[in-house]
């Protein structure tokens, strides 16, 4: 056999003969014969082995050449019989190339059997994988269709490929380069092989588990490959060509290549690699993304496979940490954090690799702030690993936690994630202490220090230093000498060997700064000094910038500064150079020899031993309060980061703060406070993780038993409620809820409780008890039983002895009992049948007790909230609420009759002490001195402190004022739960009732007779109604018309006990003078409210009064809680309160925040609700905006924020509100107004909007009459979208603005609205603006030019205008008193004259702010009272007709009685009528705490 088999580029090739000994193909079988060739070559095979290939060739390859027409089964046949004889062939050939020599024959017989076999391989596994690929495509793009195997493809190709890739690694692993002559594989071989294992690579399948040994096979071929056929740099290309067009491949190819840099020992592939990718056009990685992300994501997983090689080549990539490309730039700081992890984390690092490693963390620092948040995400995510695997060094961890602070503000959520996630990492893996305590650190710190200070032997340590450096002298002094002289020597011969040109080949490239000054000082030490000298030049070229250089340049030049009269300028600086380098060599060694003796001396020197621990402490302790203080200054940022928008933000916050708590960080439990509001949030996740981090923080305590645990978890949540406000208490119940529904709160947390609530535990104190009652009512929140199950006990300790002196545990007390009572109503159900108590039930006695003679502890302020509380329970558990509270009221009133027979023999005592002398003093009198004092004292204190420019000063208050107020606030709370009684629980109890009788009345009468019963009814209407089942709806609006009346004419008004009060009320609060306590006047100003909430003809009749209140009251708190229940009060009458909504307005202007914040709450609830109509005065809601207080400003743009979801709210509005803030009477000033309008000017999105309000804004200029409106309306204008069609709207409108064009302001707003037009506006628009921009440019220039003639006439105007004002001064006529003077135009500000009857107080001047009040059509002044505090009850209405000012009565003297016409205001007859019918408003839940 003498034919070469050539490895063909196409089966064609095979085909034609082009050279002489070349293998050609005799015949292509057809398929009919293919079957019985396929059987002799079988049979071949037994006989010859593997040579049978050289003659059967022919069958194989015709099988290739007609694939499509074989059967499946000759395939596989043809498959198996093939590998076969790979097998048999590798066998033989492995024993052959075993020979040292070989035989050409024989050579050249195996080297075609070799080839033709791996041409035959490769053929068949791709015909199949091509196969393979055409049914997955088939079955993928079927409808309909289920994935089963295709009968086409007989074999299992999985299994298959497998086999084929490891025959043919097993017959290219053997040495087969024997075979050729000379020993190198042709390009058609080694191309054959590897586009073969590329294309396998090409299929995902590839990828999947179950094909690992397939994948494993392919790259050792290519690894064989790179190592004995020299395909390195092919497979390098090949490598990133498929990264750049398959994703798949990133970790397989990653493998691959550190497989054949590790087991293969070719670490140039990397190199080639990462300098093809650092070749990479940046431009073209931008476009590229896809294939960019795969080049950046297999740099990153080699790293982490190879370390130790990529750091050897990063350089050549790092040019892409400035390209354009992020994606990049993240896959090569990937590559330096592996790196920095794997590689120069190590602690017995060389100095070049310190250097190495701090470079790399500088990179890393840089692109914290990179401009790409990717990018920036991305390397704190790498700092984060490196913190937690503790391969950070110490020095950098205050820089790098000070730059991830800073990036907690970062305006993307995933950068801020990452930082939060960075910081907690900081603390948990600190390398300082468990416990974070500023304040302790600080303190040990101190404490330290001084000892230290105390202890410390300064003196020995500056002998030593002078010591060492005289024998460093000694030595220097007599090598200077010889060196000067051998410097001079050399010079003067002038050495060709001494040139600089040889001296770049002494230092070597691995040598480092220190290396090289150590060669140098061991050349001066042996005398080598014309050496020493080369290698000074020498190191000065290859280290310029090194530091000990630049050290060395400044200290040798001062010295040859003052030798140079002596030699030469030259040889002084070498001289300086080398004695620097001496002296540190010198010095360094000297310390290290130091160091050695201290440690062999330590134990014989016990002081020095304890200084040295005595530094290291205090460092320590210095570097904790660093680290401490630098997360403390994270504590708020994050605490703001709680009510991000963006969950992942809160769910790391709340990681952060948990551990911030664990570990003793001071600040955190600010944040985990505010963690307590998020149980409200409608995230489920965000609810989920605040149960789990209280749960973790709170439930899981470190002890023994099971009580041991209990009181553990009980001490823990007792400790929460201390110093926790209201909204913190409410948000703590909801927590407690969701424990107790998900079991974490067991029956051993339970019983504890209640133990320490009856104070049966040891060591319990009242606050344990009280803390104790506040959770048991939050668990009962969750389950009744828990309170149900222990009624006695309640009432037994929380309303017994105790809670004679205890107001608070007893109303803590109250608040558990009101978890009991039935079931929520549910939507569409009935009501529950009532859970009352009888009314002689202890605990109604005990709460009748503990008010009627707790009534009397005067210095007690927590008398009226337990009082609120036990009549909610009286009105929500009792069987007749009304009965009890009556009692209650009229025991009160007694009190206040007998405190009031007190003071008045009290005052007749003084008065007979001041006529007769001590001895004629009656026996008791000392008894009554002594408590008048006490009860004074006690009330004086417990009044309101007096505010700058707000309420005026109040004598101490008597017993029976303070009485008076309580009996006063219970009246007021019990008028209020009595309306809430009849709305709620008698309504629903009456429909309760007819259901049942419905029910059973429907279960007695057949069906039938229910027809028949249709005849007998009275009228058709009738019978309609049942029919359409519309009776029970009416008789539900009886029941209803009748509590309503009820309300309005039993409760607060007649003869009832209540209806008695309501005079009483409206006599202290039109009365400053006689009832001037504030707290009196507080509370009955929200009594005189919920008396109006009540009825309807009380509150009509006392809303002029209340508004007055409002307006005139000098107490904050007394006016911040009327707006709160006006809010009230406009949801229950709207129709009544309309009117009086300019009132309600007026507020936001008050000097108090605390009134405008809840003035700004209700109005914003109201109008949200649609219970309060957006009209002007919504321009007051704006002024807030730009509110000095942070809280009301956040306030108002929240309101914007929700009103411009509701429509075009925001758009109607806008021209009144320009209108009204740009007036300069009644507005702001422009700054603030530009403020507002930029706010307001966000939400008009709408280019239909946008065009009308540029027509309406245009309009608006011809009514402007100063200079800052024009200034107003054009800002306005500049701050809108502006379309093609908004441009032609003010081509059209420019009359109206032409004239203004003058004012330098004016005419760069409109220039504004040009640049942004232009930058946005379509080609056809571009005219437009071009003629647009001319007509103002010409406007602008002719108002210029005629600036002279205007201010000319502009004086003379001002001049008559003077003249004109004197003369009208001199005719003018005082306004009448109370009157006010006329409005000029719409939106003016009512002025008010301080020396008018208004003044509330005589002496005081008003200090409410001006009011704004829309034009109404009603020709009637504006309602307004004032009160003259000459007169006890002299009472000046608003609207009071003539006939109504003589029906004004006094009070009584003596205060005890007085008649009714007396005290109540008269009724104002001219009242405003209105057409629509009064709406009464039932309310389910109105809480009047206020």
């Amino acid at each position: 056999m003498n034919f070469e088999f050539i490895i063909p580029s196409t089966k064609d090739d095979l085909l034609n003969k082009t050279q002489i000994n070349q293998y050609v193909v005799d015949e292509v079988l057809s398929f009919r014969e293919i079957p019985g060739s396929l059987q002799a070559l079988k049979s071949s095979f037994r006989v010859n082995g593997a040579k049978c290939l050289l003659e059967n060739f022919d069958v194989f390859f015709s099988i290739l050449c007609l694939r499509k027409d074989v059967q499946p089964d000759l395939k596989e046949d043809a498959w198996q019989l093939l590998l076969k004889v790979a097998k048999s062939l590798a066998t033989e050939v492995a024993s052959v190339l075993e020979d040292t020599s070989l035989e050409p024959g024989s050579r050249l017989s195996h080297l075609n059997q070799v080839k033709m076999l791996c041409y035959l391989l490769c053929q068949f596994m791709e015909m199949f994988e091509d196969d393979s690929k055409e049914k997955s495509d088939v079955i993928t793009t079927g409808k309909g269709r289920k994935n089963k195997k295709s009968t086409d493809m007989a074999i299992d190709w999985e299994v298959e490929r497998e086999n084929g890739v490891k025959a043919l690694l097993h017959l290219v692993s053997l040495n087969i380069l024997r075979l050729w002559d000379p020993p190198i594989a042709e390009a058609e071989f080694v191309n054959m092989v590897t586009n073969l294992v590329y294309k396998l690579l090409e299929n995902p399948a590839v990828v999947y588990v179950k094909a690992k040994e397939t994948r494993t096979a392919i790259f050792n071929i290519v690894g064989v490959m790179v190592k004995r056929y020299n395909h390195g740099l092919s497979a390098s290309l090949k490598i990133l060509q498929q990264l750049q067009h398959f994703e798949h491949l990133v970790s397989p190819l990653a493998e691959m290549t550190s497989i054949i840099t590790t087991d293969y020992g070719n670490k140039s592939m990397v190199a080639e690699i990462m300098r093809e990718i650092g070749r990479k056009d940046p431009k073209d990685l931008v476009r590229d993304n896809t294939g960019t992300k795969s080049f950046a994501t297999f740099l990153v997983e080699l790293s982490e496979k190879v370390p130790g090689v990529m750091m050897s080549y990063i350089s050549v990539v790092l040019c892409h940490l400035e390209g354009e490309s992020y994606t990049m730039r993240n896959g090569v700081l990937g590559v330096m954090g592996e790196i920095l992890l794997k590689v120069l984390s190590k602690d017995d690092l060389e100095d070049k690799l310190k250097d190495t490693r701090d470079q790399f963390l500088e990179k890393l620092e840089e692109h914290i702030h990179d401009v790409n948040a990717f990018v920036r995400s991305r390397v704190l995510q790498i700092c984060l690993t490196l913190v937690n695997e503790k391969c950070l060094p110490l020095p950098r961890h205050e820089h790098l936690l000070g730059l991830c602070i800073g990036r907690l503000k970062d305006k993307s959520s995933q950068v801020r994630k990452q930082a939060i996630q960075l910081v907690t990492a900081f603390i948990k893996s600190n390398p300082f202490a468990a416990k974070l305590s500023l304040e302790e650190l600080k303190a040990n710190y101190e404490k330290e220090k001084e000892k230290l200070d105390s202890m410390a032997p300064e003196e020995q340590t500056s002998v030593l230093e002078d010591s060492a450096m005289v024998k460093i002298d000694e030595e220097w002094k007599p090598l200077e000498k010889k060196l000067k002289r051998a410097m001079k020597k050399a010079e003067e011969e002038e050495d060709e060997n001494m040139e600089e040109g040889n001296s770049e080949d002494l230092i070597q490239d691995e040598e480092t700064a220190n290396s090289v000054m150590d060669r140098i000082y061991n050349l001066l030490t042996e005398e080598k000094f014309t050496e020493a000298k080369s290698l000074l030049g020498a190191f000065k070229d290859a280290f310029p910038d090194n530091s000990f250089m630049q050290e060395m340049a400044k200290e040798s030049q001062s010295e040859a500064d003052g030798e140079d009269s002596q030699g030469s300028t030259g040889i002084s600086t070498d001289v300086g150079y080398l004695k620097m380098i001496f002296y540190g060599h010198k010095k360094q060694t000297l310390a290290i020899s130091s160091g050695l003796e201290e440690e062999k001396e330590k134990e014989k020197d016990p002081i020095v031993n304890e200084v040295s621990k005595q530094q290291v402490l205090v460092q320590y302790l210095k570097d904790c309060c660093a680290f401490a203080t630098q997360i403390q200054a994270s504590v708020p940022v994050i605490c703001q980061l709680l009510g991000s928008k963006t969950i992942t933000d809160i769910l790391e916050a709340i990681d952060f703060f948990v551990t911030g708590f664990e570990f003793g960080v001071t600040l955190t439990m600010m944040g985990i406070r505010r963690m307590l509001h998020l149980i409200w949030s409608r995230e489920a996740s965000v609810k989920d993780a605040v149960v789990a981090a209280y749960k973790r923080l709170y439930l899981n305590p470190q002890v023994g038993n099971q009580r041991s645990k209990a009181f553990s978890v009980v001490k823990n949540l007792s400790a929460l409620l201390s110093g926790a406000n209201l909204g913190d208490l409410t948000s703590l119940e909801g927590l407690m809820v969701e424990l107790m529904k998900s079991g974490e709160i067991d029956q051993g947390v339970i019983q504890m409780l209640w133990e320490r609530f009856a104070m049966k535990v040891p060591n319990t104190t009242v606050e344990d008890s009280r803390a104790a009652v506040t959770l048991l009512y939050m668990i009962a929140g969750a389950d009744m039983g828990v309170v149900n199950s222990n009624i006695d006990v309640l009432v037994k300790e929380g309303l017994g002895e105790r809670a004679d002196s205890d107001f608070i545990l007893a109303r803590d007390t109250c608040l558990a009992l009101l978890k009991l009572g039935p079931p929520k109503k549910v939507q569409g159900q009935l009501q529950a049948e009532p859970f009352r108590f009888p009314q002689n039930h202890d605990m109604f006695d005990r709460i009748q007790t503990l008010l009627i003679n707790g009534v009397q502890q005067l210095d007690n302020p927590y008398w009226i909230p337990f009082a609120e509380q036990a009549i909610n329970v009286i009105y929500k558990l009792a069987e007749h609420p009304d009965i009890i509270c009556g009692d209650i009221i009229k025991a009160l009133a007694k009190e206040v009759i007998k405190a009031e027979k007190q003071n008045q023999t009290l005052s007749q005592v003084n008065i007979m002490e001041e006529d007769e002398p001590m001895e004629s003093q009656p026996e008791k009198e000392p008894d009554s001195q002594s408590k008048e004092p006490e009860s004074q004292g006690s009330d004086a204190s417990s009044q309101p402190s007096s505010q700058e420019g707000g309420p005026p000063s109040s004598p101490p208050s008597s017993s029976a004022t303070v009485i008076l107020t309580r009996l006063i606030s219970v009246a007021g709370h019990v008028a209020f739960r009595q309306m809430v009684h009849l709305d709620t629980y008698v309504f629903g109890e009456l429909k309760r009732r007819r259901a049942i009788q419905e029910q059973k009345k429907d279960v007695k009468t057949p069906k039938a007779d229910r027809r028949g019963s249709k005849v007998d009814k009275t009228t058709a209407s009738e019978a309609i109604e049942d029919e359409l089942g519309l009776a029970g709806a009416a008789e539900e609006d009886a029941d209803a018309e009748y509590i309503r009346k009820v309300c309005d004419v039993e409760i607060v008004s007649g003869d009832s006990l209540l209806g008695c009060i309501g005079p009483l009320l409206v006599t202290v609060c039109t009365n400053q003078s006689r009832y001037s306590d504030p707290n009196l006047r507080t509370a009955a100003t929200l009594s005189l409210a919920k008396f109006m909430l009540v009825s309807s003809d009380f509150c009509e009749n006392n809303l002029q009064l209340l508004f007055t209140v409002l307006e005139k009251s000098p107490y904050p708190t007394i006016r911040a809680n009327t707006i709160i229940a006006l809010g009230d009060l406009t949801v229950r009458f709207p129709n009544l309160i309309e009117p009086w909504t300019p009132h309600m307005y007026a507020r936001l202007r008050d000097d108090s925040q605390t009134v405008r914040k809840n003035t700004l709450q209700v109005l914003t609830h109201l109008i949200l609700n649609d219970m309060v109509k957006v009209k002007g005065q919504i321009s007051e809601v704006a002024t807030c905006v730009v509110d000095h207080d942070e809280r009301i400003s956040s306030l108002a743009k929240l309101f914007f924020h929700e009103l411009s979801h509701k429509g075009n709210a925001i758009y109607n509005i806008m021209p009144d509100v320009i209108s009204r803030l740009s007036d300069p009477d009644v507005g702001v000033d422009e700054e603030n107004f530009r403020i507002i309008m930029k706010y307001l000017f966000s939400f008009i999105q709408k280019d239909r909007q946008c065009e009308s309000l540029v027509e309406k804004l245009c309009h608006r200029f011809r009514a402007t009459k100063t200079d800052r409106q024009w200034r107003d309306l054009s800002f306005c204008l500049s701050m809108m979208s502006y379309s093609e069609k908004s441009i032609r709207k003010l081509q059209e409108n420019f009359a109206c603005f032409g004239d203004k064009l003058a004012d330098e302001e004016v005419y760069s707003c409109f220039c504004t609205i040009i640049s942004k037009s232009r930058s946005f506006a379509k080609p056809t628009a571009k005219t437009l603006i071009d003629e647009l921009e001319q007509r103002l440019q010409q406007c602008h220039t002719k108002g210029l030019e005629e600036g002279d003639i205007a201010v000319k006439a502009s004086q003379a105007s001002q001049a008559a205008s003077l003249a004109k004002g004197k003369s009208k001064t001199k005719g003018a006529k005082t306004p009448a008193k109370g009157k006010t003077p006329a409005r000029g135009r719409r939106g003016g500000r009512r002025q008010i004259d301080s020396d008018s009857d208004g003044d509330f107080v005589d002496g005081d001047e008003n200090t409410t702010p001006p009011k704004r009040q829309t034009k109404r059509k009603s020709t009637r002044q504006k309602p307004k009272v004032s009160f003259d505090s000459d007169s006890d009850s002299e009472i000046e209405l608003f609207d009071l007709d003539k006939s109504s000012q003589g029906t004004q009565g006094t009070t009584t003297g003596d205060g005890e009685e007085s008649d009714d016409s007396d005290i109540i205001p008269t009724k104002r007859t001219g009242r405003r009528v209105l057409n629509s019918p009064r709406r009464i408003v039932p309310l389910q839940d109105l809480n009047g705490d206020v």
